[in-house]
């Protein structure tokens, strides 16, 4: 069964360029828990949702964080993000992606500047360059590589609404040579905040396999703050925790899939 499994997300994989590369790389393990509802979320770890996220960076922090998609390790992410403020007003973060194993990989770098243009209103901007790898087990097919530009922004409206869009991939660069795309989504959503650390978020998102739509909340509960979430495009469930302890943040996420095994991501958050 593992094998079958394994020979099918394999497949799914490498069929995964003819219409889009890069897909679903952004981690930042609480947006994932809340439904993948990131690109309202502020911070570092919602740098690869939204490059405006980063503005929101008071001070230097850094996040470790990878995914296991349906509980196969042949087919984890792995990443790193890291970012700090250059000016009272402006952060600069790098990004780092890893997907894949021996037969097909990805992987991609991405600086992002981001700031606040006024009081409520920050802008991002995110740079990006890719390669992807396909091999037959014995010889490469070949690698190829892409540049990007990711770009989003976040209004605070009365200190509890947030409205937020990010769009990836607007020049519609192409992979290497060839006829197909990196990976092009156009997201949009608003959150609310009652309380401190009491979200609810709603994101609509449109790529290549049509418009999907994302729910999600948070709960405070002391040093503990539990996650849950839904997303349609197929139907799936999301949930998850983060825990605080002397500074440091762990976060762990869960996904539900209508067939395949559930999909499980942890994070490491450090602020200095």
């Amino acid at each position: 069964m593992k094998n079958k499994l394994t020979t099918t997300l394999l497949v799914l994989v490498l069929t995964l360029p003819a219409f889009a590369s890069f897909e679903e790389l952004e981690l930042g393990i609480p947006a994932m828990a809340m439904g993948g509802t990131g690109v309202v979320l502020g911070g570092i770890e919602g740098s690869m949702w939204n490059p405006a996220a980063v503005a929101a960076m008071s001070t230097a922090s850094v996040t470790v964080s990878g995914k296991m998609p349906y509980s196969n390790f042949d087919f984890a992410t792995a990443g790193i993000d890291g970012g700090a403020p250059i000016t009272e007003n402006w952060n600069l973060a790098g990004s780092a992606r890893m997907f894949g194993g021996e037969l097909y990989s990805e992987q991609i770098v991405a600086a992002t500047i981001a700031g606040k243009l006024s009081r409520d209103f920050a802008f991002g901007l995110q740079p990006v360059l890719a390669r992807v790898d396909i091999k037959d087990g014995v010889s490469s097919y070949g690698s190829s590589m892409a540049f990007s530009i990711n770009a989003g922004f976040r209004v605070t409206m009365y200190d509890r609404w947030t409205f937020a869009a990010a769009v990836k991939n607007p020049l519609e660069s192409r992979i290497g040579n060839s006829d197909e795309y990196m990976h092009r989504q156009l997201t949009a959503g608003t959150s609310y905040e009652p309380a401190e650390g009491l979200v609810t978020a709603f994101a609509l998102s449109r790529d290549f396999r049509g418009t999907r739509v994302r729910v999600g909340g948070a709960l405070p509960l002391g040093p503990l703050t539990v996650f849950a979430g839904a997303m349609s495009g197929p139907a799936v469930f999301t949930g998850g925790f983060s825990a605080v302890v002397e500074g440091i943040k762990a976060s762990y996420s869960v996904q539900t899939h209508p067939e395949l095994n559930l999909s499980h991501a942890i994070g490491v958050t450090y602020a200095f």
